[in-house]
């Protein structure tokens, strides 16, 4: 078992829900910083942890354990960390001052108290509300088994399913320990366990990211799988509504995102075959199909469109899940390529979830729907002269923009053979979107093409469903080349950082942390100053995993 070893700035450190109780509201996370070995915990004043390693081998460094040649450092519960070390270990905050008494410092800021504790080689760092708490527990987890300890965390790798692809198994261990990151133990009004697109610096729960996580989670934990798709399921509105991100049942957001749901639901159900389980999620996901026809329509004419903020020139359609991109640019609503293939993807598969329980009338009506948004699709949203399928104002023009949602007809099964022929040769031309990392998010004759989120940028949500949709019309070995190009690129650079990206050059050139993100970034990333392609990015790593098990 070739576990990741590659220490590295963005790595995150935090204890992970499937280990026991964690906190979302209140989360001890941290993120690795570039110098050995530095870890610094998120807060309005953060708390940074040193050890002078040196320039050290680390045999592994995983989310919650790192393991190098005179050091240990694991996370013990939610609110400690300890390890074993015989140089020098501290804490320390740039806006708040350090105690000292003897072997021991204590940092008081943002409502904690940051205890670290050493002795005899060992040290210690537990935080509490509490100033005499956190320092008498960093006295008693001194005398934690670290080695017991950190065994424990390696053996949770051990029962997984092993790496189908030897040349990957760095890379695949890596997207495990990203999936259980990037868990959250029952808390804030959801009362199971839940998933997080990354620990910092988003942290809170997202619908579609929820789905992808749940896709992936289920070839190896079911049961987290379908925790990961309740806990969405469980924050749905009475009127069927369901919020794009989520801080707790009380705290929601008030747009949506993707429809993927039931697509999802389904592919958990083909792992296990639980109809108790489709019955569960059927009647609220029928709800929330409902709610987007009757409130994603304004025009009436049978294709959707994503509620769009025009005020926001950085983020003007957070709902698409395609923040930035130029799609947006126009201020008009758009009757959307990807709302609208969403909307026929998983009214199919909730006409298929229908079927399996025996509901037939249900499993109909879901079905027409689906046919009728698809026969739109094909006669209003299809450009003749770019050989494409683009979005469309209200007025009726087609609006020309290549994006990578342009393919989406391929995953949702709407296009005809010869329309799939000519997806297939822009997905081949160099001019447009046969890049050196495909698929970028526009196309490449754009002239705002570059790598600013989903301004050109390379995402791996878009590249399975472009691949999914090859498969599905039998195009099978550009399915398969394009994902072969996927872990090459995805692979090189986890290599070079040691981490798996939110999103990436779609030239192979610029190493994700210094891509643009709505902004230009500064010269050494730093997340606090501005969002870089985030780092430990759970979805990216579940669409590896998807790939390399050749499930796409």
């Amino acid at each position: 078992m070739l576990l990741p070893d590659h220490y590295g700035y963005g790595n995150l450190f935090a204890f992970s829900g499937l280990d026991g109780e964690n906190s979302h509201s209140e989360d001890f996370a941290g993120m690795i910083m570039d110098k050995k070995l530095t870890v610094r915990f998120d807060g309005e004043n953060p708390v940074t942890l040193f050890a002078d390693t040196g320039d050290i081998e680390f045999k592994a460094v995983l989310s919650d354990v790192m393991i190098g040649e005179n050091i240990r450092i694991v996370f013990a519960d939610k609110n400690t960390v300890a390890g074993i070390f015989d140089g020098e270990v501290t804490i320390f905050c740039e806006t708040a001052p350090c105690e000292s008494e003897g072997d021991n410092i204590l940092i008081g800021t943002d409502g904690f108290y940051y205890s670290l504790s050493r002795r005899g080689g060992r040290f210690a760092l537990c935080r509490e509300k509490s100033r005499e708490k956190a320092f008498t527990l960093s006295e008693e987890k001194l005398g934690i088994d670290i080695e017991s300890l950190c065994e424990k965390r390696i053996s949770y790798y051990r029962s997984l399913p092993e790496c189908k692809r030897p040349e990957y198994e760095k890379l695949y261990y890596k997207c495990l320990e990203v999936n259980k990151l990037n868990v959250y133990s029952p808390q804030d009004g959801i009362d199971c366990r839940f998933t997080t697109p990354d620990r910092l610096p988003h942290r809170h729960m997202w619908l579609w990211d929820s789905m992808f996580h749940a896709v992936a989670i289920s070839g190896y934990d079911i049961s987290l799988a379908k925790d990961a798709i309740r806990a969405v399921l469980q924050c749905q509105r009475d009127d069927g509504f369901i919020p794009h991100m989520i801080k707790s049942r009380a705290d929601i957001s008030s747009i949506t995102q993707p429809q993927v749901i039931a697509w999802a639901v389904l592919k958990v159900y083909d792992r296990d075959k639980d109809k108790s389980f489709l019955a569960e999620c059927a009647y609220k996901i029928e709800k929330y199909l409902l709610w987007f026809i009757e409130n994603r329509d304004k025009n009436r004419n049978g294709l959707f469109e994503w509620k769009t903020d025009f005020a926001n020139t950085r983020c003007r359609c957070d709902e698409s899940g395609m923040d930035n991109s130029p799609r947006f640019d126009t201020v008009e609503t758009l009757d959307a390529i990807d709302c609208s293939c969403f909307m026929v993807n998983d009214c199919r598969c909730l006409s298929e979830i229908f079927s399996i329980i025996g509901e037939s009338e249900r499993s109909q009506k879901f079905k027409n729907i689906a046919d009728k948004t698809a026969g739109l699709i094909n006669e209003c949203l299809w450009d003749e002269n770019t050989g494409a399928y683009c979005d469309r104002t209200f007025s009726g023009e087609l609006t020309g923009v290549l994006t990578c949602s342009s393919f989406l007809p391929l995953f949702a099964g709407v296009c005809d053979k010869s329309r799939v022929e000519r997806l297939l040769s822009l997905l081949c031309d160099e001019s447009k979107f046969a890049t050196a990392f495909p698929v970028p998010s526009i196309a490449r004759c754009n002239p705002l093409y570059g790598a600013d989120m989903w301004r050109g940028g390379t995402w791996l949500n878009y590249n399975y469903f472009i691949a999914s949709g090859l498969r599905r019309y039998g195009f099978e070995s550009h399915a398969r080349g394009l994902v072969e190009k996927t872990l090459e690129c995805v692979g090189k650079w986890y290599d070079v950082t040691g981490n798996i990206f939110e999103f990436y050059d779609a030239e192979d050139k610029i190493a994700p942390w210094f891509l643009n993100r709505k902004g230009t970034q500064p010269e050494k990333p730093d997340y606090r100053i501005r969002y870089h392609s985030i780092t430990d990015y759970n979805w990216s790593a579940c669409f590896i995993l998807l790939m390399l098990a050749g499930e796409f």
